[in-house]
């Protein structure tokens, strides 16, 4: 006689779940309807949930195309990098790299996300939302870069942080490319090399 049992769900597992199924849902009426003609009561509609569930998980529409899970420990992991001792470009790509996907491939519905959203960035308001996200981050960064005296007492260096997120998360967005979000250490180590020589001695 089989005694196994199943686990039953977490409650965190049962919310990852949920979230999904609204994503899925809605990139179904995305590609039979049109972003424009489909709307948040078309998609709760289709998930079988209520609007204040929506809402729970997702802002707007715009944002079933985006990961909510990515960068949202960044203040937390660059903050440790900081405390940690190590130089504030080194503590920025280890907190990133820390707080993306990570080696694992993705899986068919982040990629399908994906595509998706590459065929809607011609849309003002996915531009716009993405955009306003991004620069959120960075400003996260900047905050952190702050709250370490050594680091906050040389002029511009918060600010230089968060735009070298903001240009690096722009990148991956725009690149059309549905793999995980990966930092090109050794392309920025060159790149800030270069800026550095065009000061002079």
């Amino acid at each position: 006689m089989d005694t196994t049992t199943t686990r039953p769900a977490t409650r965190a597992e049962q919310k990852d779940r949920t979230r999904e199924d609204i994503r899925a849902a809605a990139l179904d009426l995305f590609e039979e309807r049109g972003f424009d003609s489909t709307t948040i009561d078309d998609i709760t509609a289709a998930a079988s949930v209520g609007r204040r569930t929506f809402f729970r998980y997702f802002s707007c529409k715009e944002a079933v195309l985006f990961s909510g899970g990515v960068f949202q420990d960044m203040a937390e992991d660059l903050d440790e990098a900081l405390t940690s001792g190590l130089p504030p470009v080194r503590a920025l790509i280890w907190a990133l790299e820390r707080d993306a996907y990570g080696a694992s491939d993705p899986d068919e519905i982040t990629v399908r996300r994906r595509r998706i959203r590459v065929a809607l960035f011609e849309k003002p308001s996915v531009v716009a939302y993405y955009r306003n996200e991004v620069a959120r981050i960075a400003q996260v960064v900047t905050a952190v870069i702050y709250r370490h005296p050594e680091h906050a007492r040389v002029r511009f260096l918060p600010e230089l942080l968060g735009g070298l997120l903001h240009t690096m998360t722009l990148e991956h967005l725009e690149s059309g490319e549905t793999h995980h979000f990966s930092v090109d250490a050794d392309s920025w180590r060159i790149g800030l090399r270069a800026l550095e020589r065009g000061f002079g001695d």
